[in-house]
């Protein structure tokens, strides 16, 4: 995970802390509790034994079992390192952010958790090179995106 600078106002955290709203906590904890009753109903990681064939694995992968521990796992490790930030200016998991490029284009993203992000939903992770360029911004702030495809400015103009 990634580590997030200190900010102005006195408001810091650290590496592998991750800052978030109580809703997002919530969502989240209620999230990590789904994923861990779809990871036993799915018999976890394997599904049973291969028979009759000499150099058949011992245990069958259960590749869907497999996925659900990965989120479990990874909702549990941000759960063990989240920060309730209660300013509702400063952007954080759980909040509606939206950006204004220098020729005007608009763009609202939501901040979701490490390695959650959708973009036809428009929720972006905070590990993605958006979120982690957006998170713990305030509007009007001018945050620079590191992409891949390259860099590019643009100003918070609004947070919910």
């Amino acid at each position: 995970m990634m580590a997030v600078a200190a900010l102005d106002d006195g408001v810091e955290w650290g590496a592998r802390t991750w800052p978030m709203t109580r809703e997002a906590l919530d969502a989240l904890e209620a999230e990590a509790a789904r994923l861990a009753a779809q990871t036993i109903a799915s018999d976890g990681y394997v599904t049973g034994h291969l028979t009759g064939e000499v150099d058949a694995p011992r245990f069958v992968p259960n590749i869907l079992g497999q996925q659900l521990l990965r989120q479990l796992t990874n909702a549990r490790d941000v759960l063990a390192s989240a920060e309730i930030i209660d300013d509702p200016g400063i952007a954080v998991i759980g909040r509606r952010v939206t950006l204004v490029e220098p020729d005007g284009a608009a763009s609202t993203y939501v901040l979701g958790i490490p390695g959650d992000g959708d973009l036809r939903n428009r929720r972006v992770s905070v590990d993605s090179p958006v979120g982690s360029a957006i998170l713990g911004h305030r509007v009007s702030d001018l945050v620079t995106v590191l992409a891949p495809a390259g860099s590019w400015t643009a100003t918070v103009t609004r947070i919910e």
